[in-house]
């Protein structure tokens, strides 16, 4: 795992309550979204251990190279409900890509049917 600082960029936290669902692998938790935050808890694997997020901000660009789908890359990191800040690179891309989707604000002018 490697990471780039975005140094002065302001984390704007944004609130999105959220099922996650369980890491892919070892992951730390940090008590901001940065590598530079210390560790505060470790969540190891477990498929029946879900995890809820309180929202989330950007950070630390994380690259994960480990996953078996090939390389995560992600600066945005979800504050965890049991408190402190994981990457978006421990969950996976899938579950990740459709909660950042549905936060997402719909277009101007458009309308549900």
């Amino acid at each position: 795992m490697s990471s780039s600082p975005k140094s002065g960029e302001s984390g704007e936290f944004h609130p999105l309550p959220v099922l996650l669902g369980p890491v892919w692998r070892d992951a730390n938790v940090r008590s901001g979204p940065s590598l530079d935050s210390p560790v505060i808890r470790l969540l190891l694997p477990d498929a029946a251990v879900g995890h809820e997020a309180e929202g989330w901000s950007p950070g630390d660009e994380v690259v994960e190279d480990q996953h078996r789908d090939g390389v995560i890359t992600s600066a945005i990191w979800f504050r965890l409900a049991i408190g402190g800040w994981s990457s978006a690179v421990n969950f996976e891309p899938e579950t990740v890509a459709v909660v950042l989707a549905d936060a997402a604000p719909s277009p101007v002018g458009s309308q549900a049917p």
